[in-house]
């Protein structure tokens, strides 16, 4: 039996930067160059095989807005 392993991805940047395109070429192998506006946030998820195990990839695409910069780390953090 093939095991799960779940990884949790947040894209985070500024509006309009294809954040939203990135995710819809990751998860249906299709760039739409003229995708909606995210509002809010967007969940996508997508499993794919990888050798003997099954990679469960838990998308949250953000809209650019400020109220979710303070998801990522700033550069002082780093």
């Amino acid at each position: 039996m093939m095991a799960i392993e779940e990884f949790k991805v947040c894209l985070l940047g500024d509006t309009s930067v294809a954040k939203s395109s990135i995710v819809c070429q990751f998860a249906q192998d299709y760039f739409d160059h003229n995708i909606s506006p995210t509002i809010e946030v967007s969940f996508v998820t997508k499993t794919a095989p990888c050798r003997n195990d099954l990679h469960k990839f838990l998308l949250w695409d953000t809209a650019g807005q400020e109220l979710f910069h303070s998801l990522g780390v700033s550069p002082e953090g780093c």
